[in-house]
């Protein structure tokens, strides 16, 4: 398997170096910058190939194609199309956006007409729009699972995949975003088991992060970093292994202070499990040198 995630070394551009620090972090993945200069992406691409880690991501995130001002509407597609054919060019695996939202405030937001079925037919037009538009090759474009806009499901995503029927459409898998109940949360694994299930052939990434239902008032649903929650990472490695598309899963949103025990669970737990990650011999404990290059 491929694990990947982030690096806290923002200012960072030199492509082997950068390099480096992946894989003293034990990662075979890697998300995959947005670069303005095409020389640049070319390098950055190069490296990353001769060393086997695979850029993993581009994001096209809170980019609203549902937005009811048609004018903004049009410019976010327009610039999702243009991600998509850095993601291409660079040879990522995919490139990741988000389903429409009615509510314009701000990324995209919940509305009550989020999973209105006129929505619904409109993400699958658009998207069959970017897609023959863009005609990408070797990058998938993947939709984020939320809770609050399209897909939250793992029946409605099988159902746009169908309908989009385009071969550069799959799927990109995070479980804890659509984690909206306790009842998700108590049984996570057969949510896990059931995703893969009905969207394994299609998988082509994953996030990697946890969650913990919180009792106050009303129970809340919080979501933390991996290993610092409740989520089923038995199951979850467990199908993923079992995919021959080998789909990296991508640790995100935590703190670099966070990271160390994230790397720490997650190795370990595929150890556990009779798993491997590729490159994991590579891998230097914190504390080490891993912070230098």
């Amino acid at each position: 398997m491929r694990l990947g995630g982030p690096i806290f070394k923002h200012e960072e551009r030199d492509p082997a170096r950068l390099v480096k620090i992946h894989q003293r972090l034990g990662y075979s993945a890697a998300y995959c910058s947005y670069i303005a200069d095409g020389n640049e992406r070319e390098e950055y691409k190069q490296a990353f190939r001769e060393a086997d880690i695979v850029l993993a991501e581009l994001g096209a995130y809170c980019i609203n194609i549902s937005d009811p001002d048609i004018a903004r509407q049009e410019k976010n597609i327009a610039e999702i199309m243009t991600r998509l054919r850095q993601a291409e060019e660079m040879e990522t695996v995919c490139c990741v956006m988000h389903g429409g939202s009615y509510n314009n405030m701000g990324c995209v937001m919940s509305h009550k007409d989020n999973f209105a079925e006129a929505n619904i037919e409109h993400n699958i037009r658009v998207i069959q729009r970017i897609i023959d538009e863009v005609e990408p090759r070797r990058t998938k474009l993947v939709l984020e699972t939320e809770s609050y806009v399209l897909p939250d499901n793992p029946d409605l995503y099988l159902r746009m995949m169908k309908e989009i029927n385009r071969d550069a459409f799959a799927v990109h898998l995070d479980p804890v975003n659509m984690t909206s109940d306790p009842r998700r949360v108590y049984y996570n694994g057969d949510f896990i088991r059931e995703c893969f299930e009905k969207l394994g052939p299609y998988i082509v990434s994953c996030h990697a992060k946890d969650t913990n239902l919180v009792h106050h008032a009303t129970t809340q649903i919080t979501e933390t970093y991996l290993g610092n929650g409740t989520l089923d990472y038995d199951e979850y490695l467990t199908q993923l292994s079992r995919l021959p598309q080998e789909p990296p899963l991508m640790i995100e949103h935590l703190s670099e202070d966070e990271l160390p025990a994230a790397l720490d669970y997650i190795f370990g737990k595929a150890e556990q499990l009779g798993l491997t990650f590729k490159h994991r011999e590579k891998r230097e404990l914190f504390g080490q040198t891993h912070n230098t290059v």
